[in-house]
């Protein structure tokens, strides 16, 4: 088992808008993540970035006042196949692909994979595609039925690969969870934005808030149980602070 951190770029913003119990006007850089695992099952990617659309035209995409609030610091290298090449890997190698959710920074890249299969929640896909103010960005939604792979809950792809459902931030929000020699890694996804919202009675955005405090706390006891190291989705400071590996290294 091998586990890549990839880089697909960053926006800037009030910190604000990671957590509103933070004063306003300190403008941050944050990072938006995918990650590949080479599993015994496969080759899988936990999410895919942006779209290029979203570098191209922001304003386009996802509106005038949203990408304001949230502005988008993209480069072509950010994009998901860039990120992948980096390390040798095309689209054509990678077996599947899993959703944590389908907001434009988490499935933009999606439409870059045309003959994989997706894993994602059926409540997810539910939503992405009966509200389009939430999800803007239809590359997230281009998959075709065949491709589909909707999953209720927690779903295994491997013995040391799993999904936990986690929603709350959108109606069919899931982590994952990797098992590796290195010690096993919660990748939170929006669940957690950063280390200091580790906490129920911290969340960041969310459709349902009683759900999403349910999921941290889920994540909470998973970590503990697991003895697991949690990875969050938009912090500007866990790589360096808790001295994280972004590819081209990996974990194993």
């Amino acid at each position: 088992m091998r586990l890549w951190i990839l880089p697909v770029g960053t926006f800037s913003a009030d910190e604000t808008v990671l957590d509103p119990q933070c004063e306003p006007g300190n403008i941050l850089n944050i990072p938006v993540y995918a990650y590949l695992i080479d599993s015994p099952n496969g080759l899988f990617l936990f999410d895919t970035g942006c779209s290029n659309h979203c570098r191209t035209d922001p304003k386009g995409l996802l509106g005038q006042e949203f990408s304001q609030l949230l502005q988008p610091r993209l480069v072509p290298d950010d994009y998901i196949i860039a990120q992948l090449g980096k390390i040798g890997f095309a689209p054509s190698d990678i077996d599947g692909v899993i959703n944590s959710h389908l907001h434009f920074d988490h499935g933009g890249g999606n439409s870059a994979f045309n003959r994989h299969k997706f894993v994602i929640q059926r409540s997810e896909w539910a939503a992405a595609t009966s509200d389009r103010e939430q999800y803007p960005d239809t590359a997230a939604l281009a998959i075709d039925a065949e491709q589909l792979h909707l999953v209720d809950g927690d779903y295994r792809l491997d013995t040391q690969l799993y999904t936990i459902s986690t929603p709350g931030h959108t109606e069919g929000h899931q982590s994952l969870v990797v098992e590796l020699s290195d010690g096993p890694i919660v990748l939170t996804s929006d669940a957690v934005y950063t280390r200091r919202q580790f906490h129920p009675d911290n969340i960041g955005t969310a459709t349902n808030p009683a759900q999403a405090q349910l999921s941290v706390a889920r994540l909470l006891q998973v970590t503990k149980t697991l003895n697991a190291r949690p990875f969050f989705s938009h912090d500007p400071l866990q790589v360096t602070q808790e001295s994280w590996r972004l590819s081209p290294r990996f974990y194993q």
